[in-house]
């Protein structure tokens, strides 16, 4: 019987960056991979573990049906990726949900996320601008930084991105937030972008 390939590899945007990384993060907290690499990979990448994290973390509303990527518990943090259906979804979210009260760990995971940029590598995404916005996220209004650009896949037309990426800290969990939308221009890019984050309610 044939084998049905997985949907992951096709995925052209850098999720396997983003599993390594990860995997990084759990060398660092001091956990042995020796073994637990392949488990890892495997049960990270499974849709319905990612959908079940990510829900845990953050109630959310995607434009369409939405599929999991990757869903990972490190040392007490909770992190997970989703994004619109397809190869090239046009909508990317990362989410994680880190206790404040593990500061040293809290410190490595934080450098992590801070060092994932979803989207694609800078050949790809060409930003143009950055700015800072205040916007309400989880009931408490925080600093956004919004990057606007254009994103270029091989073989695909070239599209509107805009990036949201925030942090809010609600009781003893800080929340991550960093989120992608794409379109053929920048308004519907914003659109979809101000939708998708408006939508973000932190689970406690």
């Amino acid at each position: 019987m044939r084998e049905l390939p997985s949907r992951i590899p096709q995925y052209k945007v850098s999720v396997w960056e983003t599993v390594a990384v990860v995997l990084g993060a759990i060398a660092t907290l001091g956990v042995g991979l020796t073994g637990l690499a392949m488990k890892f990979l495997s049960n990270a990448a499974t849709p319905q573990r990612a959908e079940a994290i990510s829900s845990n973390i953050m109630s959310y509303k995607l434009p369409g049906d939405s599929q999991g990527l990757l869903g990972v518990n490190i040392a007490g943090a909770k992190v997970a990726l989703v994004a619109s259906e397809g190869d090239e979804p046009d909508i990317q979210l990362l989410m994680a949900r880190v206790p404040v009260d593990q500061e040293s760990g809290q410190r490595r995971i934080d450098r992590i996320l801070d060092s994932i940029a979803l989207g694609a590598d800078e050949e790809e995404l060409k930003i143009e601008s950055v700015r800072a916005e205040n916007r309400n996220l989880c009931g408490q209004m925080t600093g956004v930084t919004v990057r606007e650009g254009l994103l270029k896949y091989p073989d695909s037309p070239e599209k509107a991105t805009v990036i949201y990426r925030a942090g809010v800290v609600l009781g003893d969990s800080r929340y991550v937030v960093n989120l992608l939308a794409n379109d053929e221009n920048i308004d519907a890019a914003r659109k979809k972008a101000i939708g998708v984050f408006n939508s973000l309610q932190c689970r406690r």
